[in-house]
């Protein structure tokens, strides 16, 4: 199986089943949660757990402020595409077994469960498991993308619009890792601080094809080469 990593899934998952926090933690007031997704990720892509052959300093950021946890497996998958079941078990709370991957149909879904607490739900990025259950979870969405897959630098994309209704599919005009980032980051810049958010970054990167901006290409080549040259 494919170890992926979940950083606060455990927290997540709490809402996303329905069970309620001890009285002590709801006191505390409503955390905002800024949720990143990577798309088919090894868990051994990580510097900072270990691999002394790529870099990653974003990443190893978040490893020494918070928690990893290091345990965690896709359940399967209905192809080698191991990418929708992740999805849907995340977002449903339940095993790839009790939940209809590609439509997540029937399933109460982690961000509708947030949405009915007080939180402002937002979306950007990828979502293979059908429109309707996306429009179900968010209620504001910027660059999403529904498919598996496509050129990095060419992503077929549509916004929510304020009629709560898709937008027809324009083609993201950089590079998917920053589309995503810049649309999240312009929400969170305009969010109404009064209100808790759940913001989810669906990334497509690195799932294929394999085409990493030139900077970053030449600079892993650079690295690969220094390791055989030695």
């Amino acid at each position: 199986m494919v170890q992926i990593i979940l950083s606060t899934l455990a927290v997540l998952l709490i809402a996303a089943t329905g069970s309620r926090p001890p009285a002590r933690v709801q006191a505390a007031g409503k955390p905002n949660i800024l949720f990143l997704f990577a798309d088919d990720q090894r868990a051994d892509t990580i510097a900072a757990h270990g691999n002394p052959h790529i870099t990653t300093p974003n990443l190893d950021g978040l490893v020494r402020r918070g928690f990893s946890f290091r345990g965690n497996y896709v359940f399967g998958g209905d192809s080698g595409a191991v990418c929708v079941p992740s999805r849907a078990m995340l977002m449903s709370g339940k095993t790839w077994f009790k939940v209809d991957s590609p439509t997540l149909n029937g399933a109460r879904l982690m961000p509708e469960v947030l949405r009915e607490n007080g939180y402002v739900t937002f979306g950007t990025g990828k979502w293979h498991n059908g429109e309707p259950s996306w429009l179900r979870a968010f209620e504001r969405g910027k660059a999403v993308m529904f498919g598996g897959m496509s050129d990095h630098t060419k992503v077929p994309v549509r916004d929510l619009g304020p009629d709560g209704k898709l937008t027809d599919i324009r083609t993201g005009g950089k590079f998917s890792s920053e589309l995503f980032a810049d649309a999240v980051t312009e929400f969170l810049q305009s969010h109404d601080s009064k209100k808790p958010f759940f913001a989810y970054v669906a990334f497509t990167a690195p799932h294929d094809p394999r085409q990493p901006p030139p900077a970053y290409r030449a600079r892993s080549l650079r690295h690969t080469s220094g390791d055989c040259n030695s």
